[in-house]
């Protein structure tokens, strides 16, 4: 009997100890459960698509080129993209469309123009930092480079974020000329009552243009067909989307040359139509993504160059395009240096937001005289502020 009490007493307490073992273990495991992130609260952004462009005789027309440089944007949509952190390595979470063209009754604002949003995704953190990137294009761009596919939820990068021609460069380079590209960021941390923000969406590409006169239809006895501005180099087919560094150092563009086969140097050409007139103003501008000055070589060196070309394609007369003196991207003074460089007014970088005006409607260039001077003047803008109008 003796045994079997204590039998019955050690059996008592190995359930005790189990019991409080078991006890223990729920509260370690209670210890390691994920503390609930607490969800933000709204987030209402502001966006406005500035920084704008010429109107055509009717702006609700198609647009179909780079029509001048006056008070004028085409965005048409835009597309906001979430991205979880602020550095290079932060992903996308979310893309949305804003609804841009629906804000505004589906008739876009073709000035200067702000609509407020309320972002629809609702897994921001408060107390967390995110970067909030939107995108606006036109009808030409959305095409021409992808989007919005072009930048992938729980895939692309912060880093990574960039404009690229989408599709077979020799048959989809030319969509360059015709799409206008916008974007901007802010970064917020949202709190428990709500947060606002703004994002300024500025051009992401440059534009060049011509107004020429008095264009010759005969050289020797050699007929023109077409007036060319022609880059130094094959242009580039991406651009970053945030912008980087332009000055001291300009690094805001992408090294990414189109192949040589698909006549990318060609930024504009202007037909020359039978019996042109000395008086008459032939003009015409495209779309270009940045790209930096060329390195110093010889007395040759040009961002710029204007050409008169016959059916052939072949160059009869050329001339190279300069900055005034007073632009600060003329590296003619060596940049601080002290250096004087004769041939720095020829070299500049295509820098995004940038209007290259190859003489004004007011003042065209007299092509009777290219070759026969050391170059053709032009003048930049910086945000696309129409003077000559």
């Amino acid at each position: 009997m003796k045994r079997n009490h204590i039998g019955r007493k050690w059996a008592f307490l190995l359930s005790a100890v189990l019991i409080t073992a078991c006890q223990q273990g729920e509260e370690i495991e209670e210890l390691v459960e994920p503390v609930p992130q607490e969800k933000a609260g709204e987030v209402i952004l502001n966006f406005t698509v500035a920084g704008e462009l010429s109107v055509s005789a009717d702006p609700a027309s198609t647009r179909t080129e780079l029509p001048g440089s006056g008070n004028i944007q085409h965005a048409t949509s835009v597309q906001l993209y979430i991205f979880n952190g602020t550095g290079n390595d932060a992903v996308c979470i979310a893309s949305e469309d804003v609804g841009w063209s629906d804000y505004f009754g589906n008739v876009p604002p073709t000035v200067t123009a702000t609509m407020k949003y309320h972002v629809k995704y609702e897994g921001l953190v408060k107390d967390t930092p995110y970067t909030f990137l939107a995108v606006g294009m036109d009808a030409s761009s959305r095409t021409t480079y992808g989007f919005p596919n072009a930048i992938q939820v729980n895939t692309t990068t912060l880093g990574n974020a960039i404009a690229t021609l989408s599709g077979s460069e020799t048959t989809t380079w030319s969509n360059i000329r015709t799409s206008e590209l916008f974007a901007g960021a802010t970064i917020l941390t949202p709190g428990n009552y709500g947060t606002q923000g703004n994002v300024d969406l500025w051009r992401r590409v440059a534009g060049v243009m011509g107004w020429f006169t008095n264009v010759p239809t005969l050289i020797g006895t050699t007929t023109v067909t077409a007036i060319r501005i022609t880059l130094y180099t094959q242009q580039n087919k991406s651009v970053p989307l945030l912008q980087r560094s332009q000055t001291p150092v300009f690094k805001d563009y992408i090294a990414s040359p189109l192949s040589a086969s698909t006549g990318g140097r060609i930024l504009v050409q202007i037909p020359v139509p039978t019996g042109t007139l000395p008086v008459a103003t032939l003009s015409k501008g495209a779309y270009v993504l940045p790209i930096p000055a060329p390195a110093a070589v010889n007395d040759n060196d040009y961002t710029l160059k204007v050409e008169i070309i016959n059916a052939a394609g072949n160059t009869l007369r050329s001339a190279r395009v300069t900055l005034s003196d007073s632009d600060d991207t003329n590296s003619s003074t060596g940049n601080g240096t002290g250096i004087i460089d004769p041939q720095g007014v020829y070299r500049f970088p295509i820098i995004a937001n940038h209007f290259y005006g190859i003489g004004t409607p007011l003042a065209p260039i007299n092509l009777g005289t290219i070759g026969t001077r050391t170059g053709i003047r032009a003048k930049v803008m910086t945000e696309w502020e129409d003077t000559f109008f």
